[in-house]
């Protein structure tokens, strides 16, 4: 079985030996980790409630990173508030977790910056291409400026947003999919989301596609044997 490294490698071969490769990468919890973002939304609702429920503002401040789940109500009741409570929160969550100034609060999975830029250097162009909307392109490029990342200037780099909140993710990808097939080999790919990396396989079976092993929606879906697990970008 080839290590992380190989496999990543090998992607970085491809795309030298192919100018113009596109690679395409997910953004959370693929480059991004989200758990910063949950975590400060948290922070800021036990500070809400605590005037009128200490004990409650307390179970919110003791969810750390490793317990987040991916819906923030399995969070809220896995930590023992009751349902009211976890549907105010949960409120107050989707309120704010697609503002563009909490983008700001997302870290980077370990070795992404590095990684999207060796894709460039070889040749290749990322392609950021993500279930986020237009509404929250503001932050998202401040969010990959910030970190390093190779900047969305529409060459080397592209960034591609969903045109409304509610499109729904995998149908936007689709179709997305149609349009970037046209500018350019696709390489590879990289997804936190089992159901997305397939579409990545059937479309591009020539390419390498990836399946970061963070956390997704957990819905039902297995996913094509020939992705390629890894834990992060670090080579």
């Amino acid at each position: 079985m080839s290590s992380q490294k190989e496999l990543l490698d090998e992607l970085l071969e491809a795309v030298a030996d192919r100018p113009g490769s596109i690679v395409i990468f997910d953004l959370d919890d693929t480059l991004f980790s989200t758990a910063d973002r949950h975590l400060r939304i948290l922070a800021e609702f036990a500070a809400r409630i605590e005037t009128k429920d200490v004990r409650a503002a307390g179970l919110v401040r003791a969810i750390t990173r490793s317990s987040l789940r991916y819906s923030i109500l399995d969070t809220a009741k896995d930590h023992g508030l009751d349902e009211k409570l976890a549907m105010e929160l949960r409120e107050f969550w989707f309120a704010r977790f697609f503002q563009n100034p909490y983008l700001l609060s997302d870290s980077v999975i370990a070795g992404g910056p590095q990684y999207a830029e060796e894709i460039v250097k070889r040749g290749g162009r990322s392609f950021y291409m993500t279930g986020r909307d237009e509404g929250m392109r503001e932050g998202t490029e401040a969010s990959l400026l910030r970190h390093g990342f190779p900047a969305p200037d529409g060459k080397g780099a592209v960034l591609v947003l969903k045109p409304s909140f509610d499109a729904p993710d995998l149908a936007f990808k689709n179709e997305a999919l149609r349009a970037i097939e046209k500018m350019g080999t696709v390489a590879g790919s990289f997804e936190n989301e089992p159901a997305h990396v397939n579409l990545f396989v059937e479309r591009f079976p020539k390419g390498r596609h990836f399946l970061l092993e963070t956390k997704h929606s957990g819905k039902p879906v297995e996913p094509h044997p020939a992705a390629r697990r890894i834990k992060d970008f670090r080579r």
